[in-house]
């Protein structure tokens, strides 16, 4: 009797190290909260109705927030090197620099066009009997003006009109993941992203899957596609000299555990919720699941924590690791779970129910108790 006992307490010491696992259990995860000095490990929450507002509350960088939505329109083009320019000069009566005495009766007004010229490479155009006038990084009413005051003197009461007859200096370039990368003149009426991008034969993989990268005068940001096109004040406009970088950054998340099928699966829909996330999995086990044991890994934003009033001081990352606890056996909380997003590289871990792991404990006792029995058998003595 006495080598039973040591038996069956041999069987259940050893049935934890000795039996296959899929993963920690929830009191291991609990334990492992700190390590042998006290300090945090990661951190671990609890999700209850309480914090889903904060998880609503997560910040995504923003293309408006970071370059404000000005439109820039006709009287804010700066004329450039390599633009071409056409030019009119207009003269109060007949007779002047420009104009014969007596008028072309095929053309009618008193004024000249003269031939269409190329903003040169040292930003200049020639004007006759005005020579040669910085136009570069000005606008067509600057060079208006700075041509009518080198006229005055020769022509009558002249007037100049300036015409942007094609941009080749106010581009914006379109590349990355779209079907014809390219540079483009921008449109002055008014030009978002969304449409530069058509432009450039729309992006290659789905929205949620591209990221767009804007890069003006020396600042980026990043947001994916989707997000612009859900959001319209993110569809800001156009501006000269802009680099819109279009990426594919598909993202995933993996189940683990006692889900109905462990694996790596794509986040292909632009929000992904935890319920979505365990029926893309198939589920939880029957038989070996612990619904009350279900589990995010996550590199969290520090700015969420904070919210919860979590104390991230002693944490020396841009990301904070972080084990959120879920009980799907509560049906608020299954209920949340719809509320609740998948993030990218998010793990949901599913622990097994404590009688698979006793389960597990009297198929080794019964190994052993086999053994003990068949050596009993050869050794009487034993």
């Amino acid at each position: 009797m006495r080598n039973w006992l040591v038996l069956a307490a041999t069987a259940l010491s050893l049935s934890g190290c000795l039996t296959p696992s899929s993963g920690p259990q929830a009191t291991m995860i609990y334990e492992h909260a700190t390590d042998g000095s006290g300090r945090l490990s990661y951190e671990l929450i609890e999700i209850d109705t309480s914090i889903l507002d904060l998880f609503r509350m997560r910040t995504q960088p923003t293309l408006v927030g970071r370059f404000g939505n000005e439109r820039v329109g006709p009287t804010d083009v700066k004329l450039g090197v390599g633009d071409l320019i056409g030019m009119s000069i207009f003269e109060a009566s007949a007779g002047g620099l420009f104009t014969p005495a007596s008028t072309d009766t095929l053309r009618q007004g008193n004024y000249v066009a003269l031939p269409q010229q190329v903003v040169d490479n040292d930003g200049t155009l020639s004007v006759p009997f005005a020579g040669r006038i910085a136009v570069a990084g000005k606008s067509s009413k600057q060079v208006e003006a700075e041509a009518v005051n080198r006229l005055k003197d020769r022509a009558i009461e002249p007037q100049v009109l300036i015409s942007l007859i094609e941009s080749r200096s106010s581009l914006y370039s379109v590349f990355g993941d779209v079907h014809a990368p390219n540079r483009f003149p921008v449109n002055w009426a008014g030009e978002r992203i969304t449409a530069g991008i058509a432009r450039a034969g729309g992006p290659v993989f789905p929205d949620y899957e591209e990221s767009v990268t804007l890069s003006r005068s020396g600042k980026t940001a990043t947001v994916m596609l989707d997000a612009i096109v859900r959001n319209p004040r993110e569809d800001i406009y156009l501006r000269p000299g802009d680099s819109i970088y279009l990426r594919h950054e598909p993202r995933f998340f993996t189940a683990l555990g006692a889900a109905g099928r462990s694996g790596q699966y794509p986040i292909d829909v632009p929000r992904l919720t935890l319920a979505e996330a365990v029926g893309r999995a198939q589920g939880l086990l029957d038989t070996q699941a612990d619904p009350t044991g279900v589990f995010v890994l996550r590199w969290e934003d520090p700015r969420i924590l904070e919210r919860m009033g979590r104390d991230i001081s002693a944490y020396g990352t841009k990301r904070i690791p972080t084990i959120y606890h879920i009980d799907l056996q509560n049906p608020k909380l299954l209920l949340a779970s719809q509320q609740i997003d998948v993030l990218d590289k998010d793990v949901v871990y599913v622990t097994n129910a404590p009688t698979v792991e006793f389960m597990k404990s009297l198929v080794v006792l019964n190994e052993l108790s086999s053994i003990y029995l068949n050596i009993s058998a050869i050794k009487p003595w034993f």
